[in-house]
């Protein structure tokens, strides 16, 4: 019984709280590798990382555009996590740790490209955004839409549920990442991240957009 507890709690650790035994050029390393692998299965199933948090369908676009796209992810909130770390934390820390663990920590985001990529969720996924699009009500007087819109709808954001699972565990990882590397903790550590993410999803769409070209051009 002690053992099954035990291993239960590794893997809660591991899954939620990796950054405790993983840090530095390991972390870094196998969070490019992610990054990596992102850009592949994005590449092949007509994805785009456009921002920090972004996970869109657009035409397919070249390995190396996104690759681009989730280095400049990467690059974005890391930098200014930096800047907000050296101006607020407790104690200096080793840089190599921020950059790794928040390379690592987006690893959900390889998870939620895998499961959009599924070729048959992947068309269905497109063809119901498509008929949402051609049945949104256009007459202001319509204040209700159709039974049909609504059961799309809904049908549309349930299959697209563990993509935003995954996203929202990045977040976790992102922010847990962060408190490791920088020994902050609380409000201080809570409304610094936030605010370094709110930026990094602006600056990170807009070098995307002048460094790599608009992806829905």
């Amino acid at each position: 019984m002690s053992s099954d507890t035990s291993e239960r709690g590794q893997t809660i650790t591991c899954l939620f709280q990796p950054f405790e035994r993983v840090a530095g050029g390991l972390a870094l390393v196998l969070g490019a590798v992610a990054i990596v692998l992102s850009a592949a299965l994005a590449s092949s199933a007509g994805l785009i990382h456009d921002g920090v948090l972004d996970l869109h369908f657009s035409a397919h676009l070249s390995f190396w555009t996104l690759l681009a796209q989730g280095l400049i992810n990467w690059l974005s909130l890391s930098g200014l996590l930096l800047v907000a770390g050296s101006c607020l934390a407790p104690r200096s820390f080793r840089w190599i740790d921020l950059l790794g663990t928040q390379a690592l920590a987006r690893w959900p985001m390889l998870a939620a490209t895998a499961y959009l990529s599924i070729p048959g969720l992947n068309t269905r996924i497109r063809e119901l955004t498509e008929e949402l699009m051609s049945k949104m009500p256009t007459d202001p007087s319509k204040v209700m839409a159709s039974s049909a819109y609504l059961l799309d709808a809904m049908w549309l954001t349930l299959i697209s549920l563990p993509s935003l699972v995954f996203i929202a565990w990045m977040i976790w990882l992102m922010y847990h990442a962060y408190s490791i590397s920088t020994d902050m903790k609380g409000s201080r550590a809570v409304f610094s991240f936030v605010a370094a993410l709110v930026l990094a999803s602006i600056f990170s769409k807009v070098l995307i957009i002048h460094l790599v070209g608009s992806p829905l051009a």
